[in-house]
């Protein structure tokens, strides 16, 4: 969905686009030579193999420009020197894509922009990939009937027992479209509140839910969300270090380690996707398709950049939420209860307390996830009372797989946990009252 508001503030890397595709002048002071012997090749339905030959020895750096049909995202994307290759993903069925490529260097020198050839992808059927039966749990649903909600917008309760414990939960699922979009809220720093009252503050909201996890004295997300584009305020830690935990943690093994947040969002076209998120500076996002591997009790690794752990994603968030772990990523769940030889979880990147990773934890949860066609899952479940036992992430991964998600995040939980839904209000156990919060995600009429 296409919004119109403007995203002053946001990201480096986006306002690099715009400047790219509104006139970026070609040359320089000097002209370095340019890229030869350029070909696009489609890998399948949704990927596409960019090659070419390197004419430049001293180039700091490629620009790859992507222009298209009406639905294909202006952008630029920056690639390290010495780039002969580039693979693009989640490439729209039906589209036409346009690449251009140009050198620079950090005087100010460019090439002329060389183009590849037009690429034109196929129509694809959506297909939602069978998981393997030891990695999913389907349970039955019934639709809560009744509701104000536009035909989009579902939602679902169950209270299936869990792998023989008993189980409460309930799921919200849109696909979003010119009637309904999904939306990050947040009420203003330093400020919380609890879902309902964020909820129906908004008199477009139709499903809320809790977003990511936060503490501290600022009251400001740990890691970060962005609301139309916009990031909420940089939160640093309390004590003489003055950490920003955007970017890096202590962990329990007394180390200050860099860490990648997972992250969940729509960007600006409406389009859903769950990444590893790293922001070098306030206002900076990068968005990869794997976390630094960030391990207590390791050596520390890099910190992200354009080439680490991988480049960034051809992906901006505009609405999306950090937090984790990550449950599932191309439909595979990167998390495990495996341990290191010094005790640690090995599959913890990006270094949650134990009670927040809890591969053996099971308090309230809260996830969000989505599926190959788009649509949007918005699932919590009840904890620590008698007539709900909680859930593990590894078991919330294996109910967001049965619901048809390939990928999903792990919010906020426990007294955090929350689900208000037009007409019915808050629809999950509140015992302990109705927890304060800084992010909300959920879903919206259109404005």
């Amino acid at each position: 969905m296409k919004k119109n508001k403007a995203m002053s503030g946001t990201f480096l890397l986006f306002v690099l686009s715009l400047a790219a595709c509104n006139g970026k002048p070609q040359t320089g002071p000097d002209t370095l030579p340019s890229p030869t012997n350029l070909s696009a090749v489609l890998e399948g339905t949704d990927k596409a193999r960019l090659d070419w030959n390197d004419n430049c020895p001293d180039e700091s750096g490629y620009y790859l420009f992507v222009r298209g049909s009406a639905d294909v995202k202006q952008e630029m994307i920056i690639l390290p020197a010495n780039t002969t290759s580039y693979l693009a993903e989640r490439l729209k069925s039906e589209s036409e894509y346009r690449y251009s490529l140009q050198a620079f260097r950090e005087d100010g020198a460019l090439s002329l922009r060389a183009d590849f050839p037009d690429l034109q992808t196929p129509a694809v059927q959506p297909v939602d990939p069978e998981p393997d039966p030891s990695e999913v749990l389907r349970l039955n649903w019934a639709e809560l009937s009744g509701l104000p909600l536009p035909d989009a917008v579902k939602v679902y309760k169950t209270e299936d027992a869990l792998e023989g414990k008993p189980f409460h939960a309930w799921y919200a699922q849109a696909k979003c479209d010119k009637e309904v979009e999904f939306k990050v809220l947040f009420p203003g720093d330093q400020i919380t509140q609890s879902i309902d009252q964020q909820a129906e503050a908004d008199g477009k909201c139709l499903v809320l839910v809790n977003g990511g996890i936060f503490s501290g004295k600022f009251l400001r997300p740990i890691g970060f969300a962005i609301y139309d584009g916009l990031q909420t305020p940089w939160r640093v830690s309390e004590d003489e270090d003055r950490i920003r935990i955007d970017r890096e943690y202590w962990s329990s093994d007394g180390k200050l380690h860099p860490v990648s947040r997972g992250l969940f969002g729509v960007d600006q076209n409406g389009i859903p996707g769950v990444y590893w998120s790293f922001t070098p500076e306030h206002g900076t996002v990068y968005v990869y398709d794997q976390p630094i591997p960030s391990t207590a009790g390791e050596n520390v690794c890099q910190a992200g950049s354009t080439t680490y752990p991988c480049p960034p994603a051809p992906w901006m968030p505009y609405n999306a939420v950090t937090c984790g772990p990550v449950l599932l990523k191309d439909g595979k769940c990167p998390i495990s209860a495996e341990k290191t030889a010094k005790g640690y979880w090995k599959t913890n990147y990006e270094l949650w307390a134990d009670d927040i990773f809890g591969v053996t934890q099971h308090p309230d949860r809260t996830a969000v996830g989505y599926k190959s066609d788009g649509s949007i899952i918005l699932l919590v479940c009840d904890g620590r009372i008698d007539g709900s036992d909680g859930a593990t992430t590894l078991q919330m991964a294996k109910i967001m797989r049965g619901l048809g998600c390939i990928g999903a995040l792990n919010l906020d939980g426990g007294g955090s946990t929350g689900m208000w839904v037009k007409g019915a209000g808050h629809i999950n156990d509140m015992t302990g009252g109705n927890r304060p919060v800084v992010t909300t995600l959920g879903f919206f009429l259109c404005k």
